[in-house]
Protein backbone atom coordinates (compact mmCIF):
# COMPACT_ATOMS: atom_id res chain seq x y z
CA UNK A 1 0.00 0.00 0.00
CA UNK A 2 1.02 3.36 -0.76
CA UNK A 3 3.10 5.67 2.14
CA UNK A 4 0.33 8.10 3.93
CA UNK A 5 3.72 10.13 5.60
CA UNK A 6 2.99 13.71 5.98
CA UNK A 7 -0.79 13.63 4.59
CA UNK A 8 -2.24 15.46 7.58
CA UNK A 9 -5.96 13.20 8.17
CA UNK A 10 -6.94 14.76 11.24
CA UNK A 11 -10.40 13.53 12.72
CA UNK A 12 -13.53 15.07 10.71
CA UNK A 13 -11.41 15.47 7.43
CA UNK A 14 -13.12 15.58 4.24
CA UNK A 15 -10.82 13.68 1.83
CA UNK A 16 -10.91 13.14 -2.27
CA UNK A 17 -9.34 10.76 -3.23
CA UNK A 18 -8.69 10.07 -6.92
CA UNK A 19 -7.28 7.63 -9.01
CA UNK A 20 -6.89 6.75 -12.67
CA UNK A 21 -6.54 4.05 -14.67
CA UNK A 22 -8.78 1.39 -16.76
CA UNK A 23 -8.48 -1.14 -14.05
CA UNK A 24 -9.21 -0.46 -10.39
CA UNK A 25 -5.90 -1.64 -8.23
CA UNK A 26 -6.54 -4.31 -6.07
CA UNK A 27 -4.81 -2.02 -3.32
CA UNK A 28 -7.89 0.34 -3.65
CA UNK A 29 -10.39 -0.33 -1.10
CA UNK A 30 -6.93 -1.26 1.03
CA UNK A 31 -6.17 2.48 1.14
CA UNK A 32 -9.69 3.43 1.30
CA UNK A 33 -10.43 2.01 4.30
CA UNK A 34 -7.30 3.30 5.90
CA UNK A 35 -7.50 6.43 5.29
CA UNK A 36 -11.66 6.49 6.39
CA UNK A 37 -10.45 4.81 9.73
CA UNK A 38 -8.39 7.95 10.61
CA UNK A 39 -10.59 10.85 9.23
CA UNK A 40 -14.01 9.53 10.47
CA UNK A 41 -15.47 10.62 13.25
CA UNK A 42 -19.32 10.39 14.33
CA UNK A 43 -21.33 11.70 11.13
CA UNK A 44 -17.80 14.19 9.92
CA UNK A 45 -14.96 12.84 8.23
CA UNK A 46 -15.81 10.81 4.85
CA UNK A 47 -13.53 9.62 2.02
CA UNK A 48 -14.74 10.15 -1.46
CA UNK A 49 -13.40 7.81 -4.02
CA UNK A 50 -13.60 9.60 -7.73
CA UNK A 51 -11.92 8.70 -11.36
CA UNK A 52 -9.63 11.74 -12.34
CA UNK A 53 -11.41 11.54 -16.03
CA UNK A 54 -14.85 11.90 -14.22
CA UNK A 55 -13.59 15.15 -12.18
CA UNK A 56 -14.88 17.96 -14.34
CA UNK A 57 -18.16 16.20 -14.72
CA UNK A 58 -18.65 15.40 -10.91
CA UNK A 59 -19.73 19.25 -10.26
CA UNK A 60 -18.36 18.87 -6.92
CA UNK A 61 -19.56 22.23 -4.54
CA UNK A 62 -16.68 24.99 -4.16
CA UNK A 63 -14.85 24.64 -0.91
CA UNK A 64 -16.08 21.10 -0.29
CA UNK A 65 -12.91 18.77 0.53
CA UNK A 66 -9.99 19.36 3.47
CA UNK A 67 -7.41 17.02 1.85
CA UNK A 68 -6.93 15.96 -2.20
CA UNK A 69 -4.87 13.11 -2.45
CA UNK A 70 -3.99 11.92 -6.32
CA UNK A 71 -2.18 9.48 -7.79
CA UNK A 72 -1.14 7.30 -4.90
CA UNK A 73 -3.43 4.40 -6.91
CA UNK A 74 -2.03 3.34 -10.21
CA UNK A 75 0.46 6.37 -10.15
CA UNK A 76 2.23 5.21 -13.78
CA UNK A 77 -1.25 6.35 -15.28
CA UNK A 78 -2.21 9.41 -13.36
CA UNK A 79 -1.87 12.83 -15.07
CA UNK A 80 -2.49 16.32 -13.69
CA UNK A 81 -3.22 18.83 -16.45
CA UNK A 82 -4.17 22.30 -15.85
CA UNK A 83 -8.22 21.67 -15.89
CA UNK A 84 -7.31 18.79 -13.25
CA UNK A 85 -5.68 21.17 -11.07
CA UNK A 86 -7.38 24.33 -11.59
CA UNK A 87 -10.89 21.73 -10.58
CA UNK A 88 -8.86 20.22 -7.52
CA UNK A 89 -8.08 24.03 -6.08
CA UNK A 90 -11.82 24.89 -6.18
CA UNK A 91 -12.99 22.34 -4.61
CA UNK A 92 -11.05 22.72 -1.99
CA UNK A 93 -11.46 24.58 1.24
CA UNK A 94 -9.16 27.62 1.76
CA UNK A 95 -5.76 26.63 3.18
CA UNK A 96 -6.64 23.23 2.09
CA UNK A 97 -3.99 20.57 1.39
CA UNK A 98 -2.69 18.84 -1.95
CA UNK A 99 -0.94 15.74 -1.99
CA UNK A 100 0.17 13.98 -5.58
CA UNK A 101 2.22 11.66 -6.92
CA UNK A 102 2.96 11.57 -10.52
CA UNK A 103 5.68 10.39 -13.03
CA UNK A 104 8.21 12.79 -14.46
CA UNK A 105 11.06 13.56 -16.33
CA UNK A 106 14.55 13.37 -14.37
CA UNK A 107 16.34 15.34 -17.72
CA UNK A 108 15.39 17.55 -20.29
CA UNK A 109 12.13 19.17 -20.68
CA UNK A 110 9.66 15.92 -20.71
CA UNK A 111 7.92 14.48 -23.72
CA UNK A 112 4.27 13.90 -24.88
CA UNK A 113 2.08 13.90 -21.23
CA UNK A 114 5.43 13.69 -18.87
CA UNK A 115 6.47 16.80 -17.56
CA UNK A 116 9.43 17.82 -15.78
CA UNK A 117 9.96 18.48 -12.28
CA UNK A 118 10.30 22.15 -13.01
CA UNK A 119 7.17 21.89 -15.08
CA UNK A 120 5.52 20.22 -12.76
CA UNK A 121 5.52 22.59 -9.93
CA UNK A 122 4.70 25.92 -12.50
CA UNK A 123 1.87 23.97 -13.44
CA UNK A 124 0.57 23.97 -9.79
CA UNK A 125 1.17 27.54 -9.07
CA UNK A 126 -0.64 28.36 -11.95
CA UNK A 127 -3.50 26.09 -11.18
CA UNK A 128 -3.86 28.73 -7.87
CA UNK A 129 -2.21 26.35 -5.05
CA UNK A 130 0.93 27.76 -2.91
CA UNK A 131 3.29 26.55 -0.88
CA UNK A 132 4.49 24.24 -3.69
CA UNK A 133 7.15 20.99 -2.17
CA UNK A 134 10.44 20.36 -4.42
CA UNK A 135 9.14 16.93 -6.16
CA UNK A 136 11.03 14.65 -5.04
CA UNK A 137 11.34 10.90 -5.85
CA UNK A 138 9.16 7.92 -4.55
CA UNK A 139 10.10 4.36 -4.68
CA UNK A 140 8.54 1.59 -7.21
CA UNK A 141 7.35 -1.74 -5.96
CA UNK A 142 8.01 -4.75 -8.58
CA UNK A 143 5.14 -4.69 -10.24
CA UNK A 144 5.37 -0.71 -11.45
CA UNK A 145 8.89 -1.10 -11.88
CA UNK A 146 7.88 -4.05 -14.55
CA UNK A 147 4.87 -1.53 -15.83
CA UNK A 148 7.61 1.21 -15.90
CA UNK A 149 9.93 -0.75 -18.32
CA UNK A 150 7.02 -2.36 -20.84
CA UNK A 151 5.48 1.34 -20.92
CA UNK A 152 6.10 2.68 -24.51
CA UNK A 153 5.32 6.13 -23.98
CA UNK A 154 8.17 6.43 -20.89
CA UNK A 155 12.20 6.36 -21.12
CA UNK A 156 14.33 4.94 -18.52
CA UNK A 157 14.65 9.06 -17.69
CA UNK A 158 11.99 8.91 -15.73
CA UNK A 159 10.82 9.06 -12.07
CA UNK A 160 7.50 8.99 -9.15
CA UNK A 161 7.58 11.87 -7.70
CA UNK A 162 5.44 13.56 -4.82
CA UNK A 163 4.54 17.38 -4.45
CA UNK A 164 2.54 18.82 -2.34
CA UNK A 165 0.71 22.25 -2.20
CA UNK A 166 -2.20 24.05 -0.28
CA UNK A 167 -4.32 26.64 -1.53
CA UNK A 168 -4.95 29.99 -0.20
CA UNK A 169 -6.55 31.20 2.75
CA UNK A 170 -9.45 32.43 0.55
CA UNK A 171 -11.75 31.49 -1.92
CA UNK A 172 -11.32 31.29 -5.73
CA UNK A 173 -13.01 34.31 -6.83
CA UNK A 174 -13.67 36.39 -3.60
CA UNK A 175 -12.86 40.21 -3.36
CA UNK A 176 -12.00 42.14 -0.29
CA UNK A 177 -11.59 45.88 -0.04
CA UNK A 178 -8.10 47.06 0.88
CA UNK A 179 -7.76 49.60 3.93
CA UNK A 180 -5.43 52.02 3.06
CA UNK A 181 -3.90 54.51 5.70
CA UNK A 182 -4.69 58.03 4.81
CA UNK A 183 -1.84 60.03 5.01
CA UNK A 184 -1.88 64.08 4.74
CA UNK A 185 0.23 66.31 2.88
CA UNK A 186 2.97 67.45 5.00
CA UNK A 187 2.26 71.58 5.14
CA UNK A 188 4.42 73.34 2.54
CA UNK A 189 6.82 76.39 4.54
CA UNK A 190 5.67 79.55 3.19
CA UNK A 191 8.99 81.82 3.16
CA UNK A 192 7.88 84.97 4.89
CA UNK A 193 9.89 87.16 2.84
CA UNK A 194 8.27 86.18 -0.37
CA UNK A 195 4.83 86.77 1.01
CA UNK A 196 5.49 90.14 1.99
CA UNK A 197 6.85 90.82 -1.08
CA UNK A 198 3.69 90.22 -3.21
CA UNK A 199 1.55 92.29 0.02
CA UNK A 200 2.98 94.62 -0.67
CA UNK A 201 1.87 98.00 -2.32
CA UNK A 202 2.08 101.88 -3.32
CA UNK A 203 2.38 103.43 0.04
CA UNK A 204 4.34 100.68 1.49
CA UNK A 205 7.45 101.56 -1.11
CA UNK A 206 6.82 105.57 -0.32
CA UNK A 207 9.72 107.51 1.42
CA UNK A 208 9.16 110.58 2.78
CA UNK A 209 12.49 111.46 1.78
CA UNK A 210 12.20 110.42 -1.66
CA UNK A 211 11.01 113.03 -4.17
CA UNK A 212 8.61 111.48 -7.21
CA UNK A 213 8.35 112.49 -10.75
CA UNK A 214 5.54 114.44 -12.10
CA UNK A 215 3.87 112.64 -14.82
CA UNK A 216 2.98 115.77 -16.47
CA UNK A 217 6.27 116.98 -16.59
CA UNK A 218 6.99 113.49 -18.95
CA UNK A 219 4.92 115.10 -21.73
CA UNK A 220 6.01 117.80 -24.33
CA UNK A 221 3.61 120.00 -26.31
CA UNK A 222 3.90 117.34 -29.25
CA UNK A 223 2.62 114.72 -27.20
CA UNK A 224 -0.66 116.55 -26.29
CA UNK A 225 -1.10 117.31 -29.72
CA UNK A 226 -4.94 116.36 -30.98
CA UNK A 227 -3.76 113.81 -34.26
CA UNK A 228 -5.25 114.46 -37.45
CA UNK A 229 -8.10 112.07 -38.11
CA UNK A 230 -7.18 111.98 -41.52
CA UNK A 231 -3.78 111.08 -40.83
CA UNK A 232 -5.21 107.90 -38.48
CA UNK A 233 -7.64 106.68 -41.13
CA UNK A 234 -5.00 106.91 -43.77
CA UNK A 235 -2.80 104.17 -41.21
CA UNK A 236 -5.53 102.46 -40.40
CA UNK A 237 -6.32 101.18 -43.95
CA UNK A 238 -2.38 100.62 -44.22
CA UNK A 239 -2.45 101.00 -48.57
CA UNK A 240 -0.98 104.15 -50.21
CA UNK A 241 -2.36 107.65 -50.82
CA UNK A 242 -4.14 106.49 -53.95
CA UNK A 243 -5.94 103.75 -52.33
CA UNK A 244 -7.77 103.49 -48.47
CA UNK A 245 -8.49 100.06 -47.32
CA UNK A 246 -9.82 99.77 -43.78
CA UNK A 247 -8.67 97.13 -41.64
CA UNK A 248 -10.84 94.39 -40.21
CA UNK A 249 -12.13 95.88 -37.22
CA UNK A 250 -11.96 99.56 -38.16
CA UNK A 251 -12.87 101.98 -35.50
CA UNK A 252 -11.23 104.99 -36.71
CA UNK A 253 -14.59 105.82 -39.36
CA UNK A 254 -12.73 104.81 -42.17
CA UNK A 255 -14.87 101.50 -42.95
CA UNK A 256 -18.17 103.65 -42.48
CA UNK A 257 -16.38 106.17 -44.91
CA UNK A 258 -15.54 103.97 -47.99
CA UNK A 259 -18.77 101.94 -47.68
CA UNK A 260 -20.81 105.54 -48.28
CA UNK A 261 -18.79 106.09 -50.88
CA UNK A 262 -19.73 102.95 -52.56
CA UNK A 263 -23.36 103.80 -52.45
CA UNK A 264 -22.98 107.58 -54.02
CA UNK A 265 -23.55 107.86 -57.59
CA UNK A 266 -20.63 108.17 -60.22
CA UNK A 267 -20.44 111.17 -61.66
CA UNK A 268 -17.17 111.07 -62.82
CA UNK A 269 -17.44 111.86 -67.17
CA UNK A 270 -16.99 108.94 -68.77
CA UNK A 271 -14.44 109.03 -72.15
CA UNK A 272 -12.88 106.78 -74.58
CA UNK A 273 -8.86 106.65 -75.71
CA UNK A 274 -9.95 109.77 -78.24
CA UNK A 275 -12.50 111.23 -76.13
CA UNK A 276 -14.57 111.81 -79.06
CA UNK A 277 -16.82 109.20 -79.32
CA UNK A 278 -19.66 111.03 -77.38
CA UNK A 279 -19.64 113.47 -80.25
CA UNK A 280 -21.22 111.45 -83.08
CA UNK A 281 -20.02 109.76 -85.87
CA UNK A 282 -18.21 112.79 -87.66
CA UNK A 283 -15.69 112.50 -84.55
CA UNK A 284 -15.43 108.69 -84.15
CA UNK A 285 -12.71 106.16 -85.17
CA UNK A 286 -13.16 103.95 -88.03
CA UNK A 287 -12.91 101.02 -85.41
CA UNK A 288 -14.80 102.78 -83.39
CA UNK A 289 -18.28 100.75 -81.67
CA UNK A 290 -20.35 103.28 -81.14
CA UNK A 291 -20.74 103.69 -85.11
CA UNK A 292 -23.77 104.62 -86.37
CA UNK A 293 -25.29 105.68 -82.64
CA UNK A 294 -26.91 108.95 -81.93
CA UNK A 295 -24.59 111.54 -79.70
CA UNK A 296 -24.88 110.62 -75.85
CA UNK A 297 -23.82 113.43 -72.74
CA UNK A 298 -20.84 112.75 -71.35
CA UNK A 299 -21.28 111.07 -68.17
CA UNK A 300 -24.26 108.54 -69.97
CA UNK A 301 -23.99 104.88 -69.16
CA UNK A 302 -24.32 103.65 -73.20
CA UNK A 303 -25.30 100.10 -73.93
CA UNK A 304 -23.84 98.37 -76.94
CA UNK A 305 -27.26 96.23 -78.98
CA UNK A 306 -26.62 92.40 -78.74
CA UNK A 307 -26.65 92.81 -82.66
CA UNK A 308 -23.73 95.18 -82.53
CA UNK A 309 -22.15 92.44 -79.89
CA UNK A 310 -22.55 89.56 -82.62
CA UNK A 311 -19.64 88.84 -84.91
CA UNK A 312 -19.66 89.39 -88.88
CA UNK A 313 -21.04 86.14 -90.48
Amino acid sequence: MPSLDGIDLASGTQVLLLWAGSEMSPLMQELVTTISDKVKSGDTGRVQLEHSERLLLSAYPSSTFDVVISGFINPLCTRHSTDILGELCRVLKPQGKLYLQELVATQGQGEGSIKSKDKLVSTLKISGFINVSEPREVSLNDDEKLELKQGSEVSSETALCRVDGQKPGYEVGSASQLKLAFRPKPATQVDENVTKVWSLNSNDLLDDDVDLVNEDDLLDENDLKKPDPSSLKFDCGGGSSTKKKACKNCTCGLAEELEQDKKQPDTTTKTSACGNCYLGDAFRCASCPYLGMPAFKPGEKVQLSNQQLKADA
